[in-house]
C-alpha cells in the first residue's frame, strides 16, 4: 500500500477513536455518514502530503442506473459512445466521494456504509467498477483540460489509482476484509471475492462496540488497487 494512503488510514483509525467516542454525529442506532469517513481520511493524508490537492463529491457523467464501462478491461470499444467534446451535452448525475492527488498521483476515492454482507459487498463491488469506469476517467479528462481556464492544472499525472474505504460493525465484514477466501458459518461456500483479492488491504478495529450487540466491534477498512493504466490513459488523453 502507498505510504500516503497507509499513512492516512492510520490517521483516520486514530481520529475515528478519539472522535466517535466523543460525540457521533448521527441519529442513536444509525450510522455516521460516509462523508465524514472520506473527510477525516483526506485531512489524514494531508499530514503527510500539506501541499497536495483534494476535493469532494467531485461530479462525472452519466445516469446512475447506466452500465459501467471498464477503462481497464483493455477493450479498444466496449459500446462507450461518448468523446471528449460530447461529453459536456451529457448528464452529470454521478459522483465521486473525493480524490486526492499527490506525488504525482491521483487516488480517486469511494466509501461505503455498513451493510449484511451479502449487501455490502455488493455496494463495495459496484463502487470498485465506478472508480474502473471510463465515465469517470473521461470526466476527470474534462475537468482537468479547460484551456479557457487553466493549462493542465496537476501537470503529467504518471499513476492513477483508487481507493475503497468502508467501516462495519460485523465481524463477517471484517474477516472478508482480511481474508477473501472467508467462508462465513453457515455458508456452504466462499464469496467470490477475487476482484477484492486483488487489492492491498487493511482492516482495523477501533475498540468500542456496537450499543446494540455487544458482540459486535466497530472497525475501519481500506483497499488500495494498483496502477489504473486505462483510466491514466483516457484522464490524461481523452479518449
Amino acid at each position: 500500500m502507498d505510504e500516503l494512503i497507509a499513512n492516512g488510514f492510520s490517521n483516520l483509525v486514530e481520529h475515528y477513536k478519539q472522535s466517535m467516542n466523543v460525540f457521533r454525529p448521527c441519529k442513536p442506532g444509525g450510522e455516521v455518514v460516509e462523508q465524514n469517513l472520506v473527510t477525516a481520511f483526506l485531512m489524514g493524508c494531508l499530514k503527510k502530503a500539506p501541499e497536495a490537492h483534494w476535493g469532494l463529491e467531485v461530479p462525472f457523467v452519466g445516469e446512475k442506473t447506466l452500465p459501467v464501462h471498464n477503462a481497464n478491461s483493455g477493450h479498444a470499444n466496449d459500446g462507450f459512445d461518448l468523446t471528449s467534446k460530447s461529453i459536456l451535452s451529457k448528464k452529470w448525475r454521478n459522483h465521486l466521494d473525493g480524490y486526492i492527488y499527490a506525488n504525482e498521483t491521483l487516488y480517486l476515492i469511494e466509501a461505503k456504509r455498513d451493510y449484511p454482507a451479502t449487501e455490502f459487498l455488493k455496494q463495495i463491488k459496484a463502487d470498485y467498477d465506478r472508480l474502473h469506469s471510463k465515465q469517470l476517467a473521461l470526466s476527470f479528462h474534462s475537468m482537468l483540460h479547460r484551456p479557457s481556464i487553466y493549462g493542465k492544472p496537476f501537470g503529467n499525472i504518471k499513476q492513477v489509482k483508487a481507493v475503497l474505504l468502508a467501516d462495519t460493525w460485523r465481524p463477517t465484514n471484517f474477516k472478508l476484509w482480511e481474508d477473501a477466501f472467508y467462508k462465513p458459518r453457515g455458508h456452504k461456500n466462499a464469496y467470490d471475492l477475487s476482484w477484492l483479492n486483488a487489492m492491498q488491504r487493511r482492516a482495523c478495529e477501533l475498540g468500542f462496540k456496537s450499543s446494540q450487540s455487544a458482540s459486535e466491534s466497530y472497525s475501519l477498512l481500506i483497499a488500495q488497487t494498483d496502477e489504473l493504466l486505462g483510466s491514466k490513459e483516457i484522464i490524461n488523453n481523452g479518449l
